[in-house]
């Protein structure tokens, strides 16, 4: 993890654009000082994983904004000591809307974006998307990757989506006395 705010600040160098608004509804704490782990849906749903999104509640800030960008902080496990990159398996990105209808939805391989040797926060542009109020952007692991997790400053605003239901779960964990934590995912919406 200590790599990791190298990682990100060079992925993120060459692609700032100044007039984009990031959105975010983790703590806010720069990436490098956030005490974020990595984790997987197959860690908890098994099989299930495959139909289970890390899902984050956004609001658009402005009338007429644009989704145009997904950011997710992620890493395909490739640690540079095997010289082999992770077996190419796919990740999903769904947009909706505050009532969950889909909108948008994308797939790709987790190696074309994630395939560094720590976490990266990692752009993925989409075509720009002009949104209204409330919106859900989900990322569907499938235990190809992780995917960052902050385990404080829980907002209230990360779920997990069961895609098979259409039910949103709120991204809590209880600890070994049973006392349930928030947890936000580390996901950014991005748009004009």
């Amino acid at each position: 993890m200590s790599l990791m705010g190298v990682v990100i600040a060079q992925n993120n160098a060459g692609s700032a654009v100044p007039e984009l608004i990031v959105l975010k509804q983790d703590s806010g704490v720069n990436l490098s000082k956030m005490n974020m782990t990595l984790y997987s849906a197959a860690t908890d749903w098994g099989i299930d994983a495959f139909g289970v999104g890390e899902a984050v509640k956004f609001t658009v800030p402005k009338p007429g904004w644009k989704l145009m960008q997904v950011r997710v902080a992620g890493w395909n496990g490739y640690n540079d000591t095997t010289k082999t990159i992770p077996s190419a398996n796919d990740f999903l990105i769904e947009i909706r809307d505050k009532n969950l209808n889909l909108l948008y939805r994308m797939s790709d391989t987790q190696n074309a974006y994630f395939t560094f040797t720590a976490p990266v926060l990692r752009a993925i542009d989409i075509p720009a998307l002009p949104l209204t109020g409330d919106f859900y952007v989900i990322f569907y692991d499938r235990g190809a990757m992780v995917v960052g997790m902050e385990q404080q400053n829980g907002t209230g605003n990360s779920y997990f989506y069961d895609s098979l239901t259409g039910d949103l779960i709120p991204a809590s964990f209880k600890d070994a006395n049973s006392e349930s934590t928030k947890v936000n995912w580390v996901l950014r919406a991005v748009g004009e």
